[in-house]
């Protein structure tokens, strides 16, 4: 699987900025597995309060 491209909020979490759809489906077919993700950057603002991929499913 090709890494997700996350960002890092100011807050130290990270958001997904392509692939999550690929995200969705691991989280939904394999829970608990850890998938590979690139940094590509990072956001003046905290995204913490977001919500995450398991609240959605």
């Amino acid at each position: 699987m090709p890494p997700l491209e996350v960002q890092r909020g100011s807050d130290g979490e990270l958001v997904i900025y392509d692939g999550v759809t690929r995200a969705t489906r691991a989280a939904k077919y394999a829970p608990g597995v850890l998938v590979p993700v690139e940094v590509t950057g990072t956001l003046p603002v905290p995204v913490g309060e977001l919500p995450t991929v398991g609240d959605r499913l």
